[in-house]
């Protein structure tokens, strides 16, 4: 996987350590960037359709923050994020789900709660993950 960085304290080298044991977005580069905030720390990142880019950007200056995650019926946690490493790993799995579901069901920027719950559900596991196992209404399970 490609990785760039302009996050001082994570060169390309240490992206691609944090981001070992999550799906590969083939073909396209991960861009890890800080986030300039006005009052508070939040979570953004982009997934670009017409170049291959999945963007992450990392609050800075980087304190420990809390965010509110929507996971629509499973309830809207309040999630911590307490170092850069969690919250790459969540943006990443969150932008790998949109980038996945636009490759194989067409659907990747209309699926936020389906992509926060795979982001939720995987970015703190050890071992490896595997890609999201999100079907259509219409289709069957194997």
């Amino acid at each position: 996987m490609a990785v760039r960085s302009t996050l001082p304290t994570h060169p390309p080298a240490k992206v691609r350590e944090l981001l070992r044991g999550l799906p590969s977005a083939t073909g396209y580069v991960v861009t890890v960037k800080p986030l300039r905030y006005r009052t508070a720390p939040h979570l953004q990142a982009f997934t670009f359709w017409d170049r291959p880019e999945i963007l992450v950007q990392v609050p800075e200056p980087f304190r420990p923050f809390r965010e509110i995650v929507d996971l629509g019926s499973l309830g809207r946690p309040n999630v911590g994020f307490p170092t850069r490493r969690d919250v790459i790993r969540f943006l990443y799995l969150h932008e790998f789900c949109h980038w996945w579901l636009y490759l194989t069901h067409g659907w990747g920027a209309a699926a936020e709660i389906a992509c926060d719950r795979y982001a939720f559900a995987n970015y703190r596991r050890r071992a490896p993950v595997r890609p999201p196992a999100i079907r259509t209404p219409w289709e069957r399970a194997a």
